[in-house]
């Protein structure tokens, strides 16, 4: 095999030498070298070119469609068409996906009730004048608002309206108030008792849920910076590295501003 033109001239050189030592004439043999010659050298172009018109350069796509039986093939059928009309170079595979289950379309859990979820931050707000307090907590909120002064039964959360009703009517000596501020922890029941305003437990809403909870504490902190809520006593639970200015208003959510 001669890889350059000059040993491929060496060669034809040589079988002329050795044709006419044989008593070839010098015209036979040139004429048989370029017959030779032109074959190899069209044999060479057909495997180039051959690639360029032949199947396998179309660029194959794959297309996932539902399967509905007679709906499906037509479908299947229109896209080919008009495929080969518009895009010839395409090959388009089709493969067809089972429609759902039918247990998929129906709810077999019920939701889990709001007051029985944990690891959320939380809002609650005054039915009265509007005030907010967000928390957050890892137990279930239930439990939270419980500590809160959330009442345990309907008939304690009408004992405690009537107490309420009745500490604001007999104006209570300073004192009295005093000591039991002193023994309340939650701001949100201390508003109650000094305002004698009434809180919805029932309408308090979850703002994000977060199961670890160093991220939990700065949902908080992040949501108490950009609302501001009157109720609490402190403006956030842990530094705000990465937000040291609060969150952006767009990212806020919009579970406040529909209240």
């Amino acid at each position: 095999i001669c890889s350059t033109y000059t040993s491929l001239a060496a060669e034809f050189n040589e079988i002329r030498r050795i044709g006419l030592l044989n008593g070839y004439t010098s015209s036979f043999i040139d004429t048989i070298i370029g017959i030779k010659l032109s074959q190899y050298r069209k044999k060479n172009n057909d495997v180039i070119q051959s690639p360029q018109t032949g199947y396998d350069v179309k660029k194959r796509m794959y297309v996932e469609i539902p399967f509905i039986e007679n709906a499906t093939k037509e479908f299947r059928n229109n896209i080919t068409h008009i495929c080969n009309k518009l895009r010839p170079d395409l090959d388009i595979q089709f493969f067809m996906k089972s429609p759902p289950a039918v247990q998929m379309l129906y709810q077999t859990e019920d939701p889990i009730n709001k007051k029985m979820k944990s690891d959320v931050v939380y809002s609650i707000k005054c039915t009265q004048c509007q005030h907010s307090y967000i928390g957050k907590t890892e137990r279930q909120c239930i439990k939270r608002l419980h500590e809160h002064g959330a009442p345990k039964s309907s008939s304690q959360q009408e004992q405690q309206h009537s107490k309420q009703q009745d500490d604001n009517c007999t104006h209570q000596s300073n004192n009295i108030v005093e000591l039991r501020r002193s023994e309340i922890t939650s701001a949100v029941q201390q508003h109650q008792i000094e305002t004698g305003h009434q809180i919805n437990w029932d309408n308090f809403r979850i703002v994000m849920q977060d199961n670890h909870y160093y991220r939990l504490l700065i949902k908080e902190s992040l949501l108490i910076k950009a609302y501001e809520p009157e109720l609490n006593r402190t403006t956030r639970s842990v530094p705000l590295i990465v937000f040291p200015d609060g969150l952006q208003q767009e990212l806020l959510h919009k579970q406040f501003d529909n209240d």
